[in-house]
This record gives C-alpha cells, sequence and structure tokens, in this order.
C-alpha cells in the first residue's frame, strides 16, 4: 500500500475516534444538565442559613424559593394560592450593593418578594398574579413551582430564612454558572465531536481511494531465469564481466642450444697403422 494513503488512513482513524468521544462527550452532559439545574442548597426546609459570596463586588442576583404545588387561583382573587399559603421570612441577609444592574435592590432590602416570571407582561412586572404567562414550569417535574426571590443585589456574607412550610432553595447565581460549564461542555463535545468524525470518515474515504489507485512506491527488482550458460547479473554499475580464463596447450618451444658435434666413439679393437 502507497505510504501516502497509509497516513490518511491512520489519520482519518485516529480523527474518527476522536470524533466518537467528542459525542459521546456531549451526550453524557445532557444529565449533567438535569443535576446542575436541580442542585438545591435546601429540599423541603423551614429555615436555614445561605452563604453568599460575591466575588466580583458587584452584588448577588440572590435565591429562589420553591414549593410543592401548582399553580391555581381557587378564591378568584387573581393571585396564586401556592403564594398566598406559603410566608417566608428573611431574619438575616448581607448589606446590599449599589450597583448599576441591581436597580431597586436597596428597596428590597434583601428581603423575601413573591416573583414567578419577571417581566411576564413586558412591564417589568413581578409578583404572584394568576395570569397564564405567570407561571414557571422549569421544574414541574418535581412538582415544584416558583413564587419569590431573596437576598436580590446582595454583598458577601449569611442568608437566614424561615418558612410556615416546606420550602426549595436554589442559589441562583452557583446553578447558572454549573449550567454554563455543563452547556459549554456540550455544545463543545458535539459540535468539536461531529466536526472531527465528519473529518476522519473523509480522509478514509481519500485515503481509501489512494489504496486502490496508486501502486506501492517500493522499487521492484525483476529476476528472470538464466538462459543457457548465460547468467543474469542484477542491475550493478560497477560490476565486470571477465570471461573465464582459456587454458591452452603449452607450446614446446625448442631452445637454442649450442653446436654439439657428432664424434664417433674410438675403437680399440686395432691398433692404428704405420708408426715413426
Amino acid at each position: 500500500m502507497h505510504t501516502a494513503a497509509k497516513v490518511l488512513l491512520i489519520i482519518g482513524t485516529i480523527a474518527s475516534v476522536i470524533g466518537i468521544a467528542g459525542m459521546a462527550l456531549g451526550a453524557g452532559q445532557i444529565d449533567d444538565i438535569e443535576d446542575s439545574w436541580n442542585t438545591f442548597e435546601y429540599e423541603g426546609a423551614t429555615n436555614g442559613t445561605i452563604i453568599i459570596e460575591d466575588e466580583d463586588g458587584m452584588g448577588d442576583s440572590g435565591v429562589t424559593f420553591w414549593v410543592k404545588g401548582v399553580y391555581e387561583d381557587k378564591d378568584g382573587n387573581d393571585i396564586w394560592d401556592i403564594c398566598q399559603n406559603t410566608n417566608v421570612t428573611i431574619t438575616e441577609s448581607p448589606d446590599i450593593v449599589d450597583a448599576e444592574w441591581s436597580k431597586g435592590a436597596a428597596d428590597l432590602d434583601g428581603q423575601f418578594y413573591n416573583e414567578v416570571v419577571w417581566n411576564y407582561d413586558g412591564n417589568q412586572s413581578y409578583d404572584c398574579s394568576a395570569v397564564e404567562k405567570n407561571k414557571e414550569d422549569s421544574r414541574e417535574g418535581k412538582g415544584l413551582v416558583k413564587i419569590g426571590r431573596a437576598c436580590f443585589g446582595c454583598g458577601s456574607g449569611e442568608l437566614r430564612f424561615e418558612s410556615n412550610q416546606s420550602v426549595w432553595v436554589t442559589y441562583d447565581e452557583k446553578v447558572g454558572e454549573e449550567l454554563g460549564e455543563d452547556v459549554g461542555i456540550l455544545i463543545l463535545g458535539f459540535i468539536g465531536g461531529f466536526g472531527s468524525i465528519c473529518c476522519g470518515v473523509l480522509l478514509l474515504i481519500i485515503g481509501g481511494i489512494m489504496a486502490l489507485t496508486m501502486k506501492d512506491n517500493k522499487q521492484e527488482v525483476m529476476y528472470s531465469p538464466p538462459a543457457g550458460n548465460q547468467m543474469m547479473m542484477v542491475s550493478n554499475p560497477t560490476t565486470t564481466h571477465m570471461s573465464s580464463p582459456q587454458f591452452e596447450e603449452t607450446k614446446q618451444y625448442e631452445m637454442n642450444a649450442p653446436a654439439t658435434t657428432h664424434m664417433s666413439q674410438p675403437s680399440f679393437e686395432k691398433p692404428p697403422q704405420g708408426g715413426l
């Protein structure tokens, strides 16, 4: 397989796995968002103390009180019965911080006030008027309805409350911070995971096409069987073809020798003839 195709397939697989993990992380945050929304400082309590932490020094948004029940107006006085039947008293609260965003906080002085839906009529109203738009059903699954708030614009300190019946209390800024973190992770997980999966799948497709269409980039050396007595030499520019040495019969050369004199062997059978 071509090297480029291998690289794309590997990167595509990694990106897809990361994307799936991101989607799973985002999906897991859905339960965390519900848990954060249902984080209560007190559940079913008739009194308690909440520590207000005004970290920026600009005043805190305060706390919200919930009770078990439904929004109904059986006596027809245009006020939700649940608000009339629940009395919450603030026995101690931190000082109010004078800030531009919390106008009117000084008039409330950290005390409890009825509020179901702020600005339900477009006139910045907040009360328990028995009108259809003035309902808070976000915690209907727990059987809870909102009746009011306290400590709007408070600085750091202790908030103490008492109630004539059981109440559930949420610290609004704390819930908002936890929800913000969970929603951020949810969005990042889904968007990042989806994008990573798309990128990974695209790379896998391209890598697959390259694997099928591109040849391996390794050099192939072809060998053919030798024909007759000839040997195929593997490509080597430095190889020198030498023929086998031929050994011929040694020629005999006549060596020049000094002239030889042929002398007859003396005969001793007959003594030489003559004399002095």
